[in-house]
């Protein structure tokens, strides 16, 4: 009779735990892709320069327009900082200003003027006279690379940016596959964007156990927001 049992028992065990494996193994990502709209909300609120200036360049002659280009120059200066770069020379106030004023993010886009288009020389740190040159870092430089994307009004534009979110607890490296080659790192709850090329993309990553990889044709600023679902 405890043979029998202990049969039973076995069986309902490995019932349940074969079960508990095909429900592991059914998870899949849950992608979510929208164009990118910058809110009010979002321009007031964030630490982020590239949002700002998306918000300001999508809503020309905004009331707080003024405002949020301060707030702009701020967040640029402190980027700019000799404490966070000791051996580069920021530019001064008053030439951010000037890039920031100059960029028309105040005017509707929609000329083919050279005064309507800005120079794509956005820059934030300048190694001036010093002896020894130094290269801005890789945050200044990505950064730096953004604006002038955001600061153009040319319509013939041949770059894109990505901005991903994930919302899972897993970190992701995404794989951006194409005519060019791009690897993203999104922390666990957090987001991060690249530049990149126009033109179709083989996306790749793991979030957490399930695999993702979707096909992308990019040809203008998207943002997708990737988490793992039952």
């Amino acid at each position: 009779m405890k043979k029998i049992f202990l049969i039973i028992f076995l069986c309902i065990f490995s019932l349940g735990f074969s079960q508990k494996k095909k429900k592991a193994k059914s998870k899949v990502v849950a992608e979510k892709e929208t164009a990118i709209i910058y809110t009010e909300a979002e321009a007031e609120s964030t630490n982020e320069a590239r949002i700002i200036a998306g918000f300001l360049k999508q809503n020309p002659g905004h009331a707080k327009t003024d405002k949020l280009k301060r707030r702009l120059i701020d967040l640029i200066m402190a980027d700019n900082s000799p404490e966070a770069k000791p051996t580069i020379k920021p530019i001064s106030k008053d030439k951010i200003a000037k890039i920031v004023s100059n960029s028309e993010l105040n005017k509707p886009a929609a000329s083919n003027s050279k005064a309507a288009t800005p120079a794509r020389d956005v820059s934030f740190a300048s190694t001036g006279t010093a002896v020894k040159k130094s290269e801005p870092s890789e945050k200044s430089k990505k950064t730096a690379a953004m604006l002038t994307h955001l600061f153009n009004n040319d319509p013939s534009d041949k770059e894109a940016y990505i901005n991903i979110k994930n919302k899972s607890n897993c970190r992701l490296i995404v794989k951006i596959s194409g005519k060019k080659y791009y690897n993203l790192d999104v922390p666990a709850k957090g987001q991060n964007f690249i530049l990149i090329d126009k033109g179709e993309y083989i996306l790749t990553t793991m979030v957490c156990d399930a695999k993702y990889s979707s096909l992308k044709k990019i040809t203008k600023d998207i943002e997708l927001e990737l988490n793992v679902s039952d």
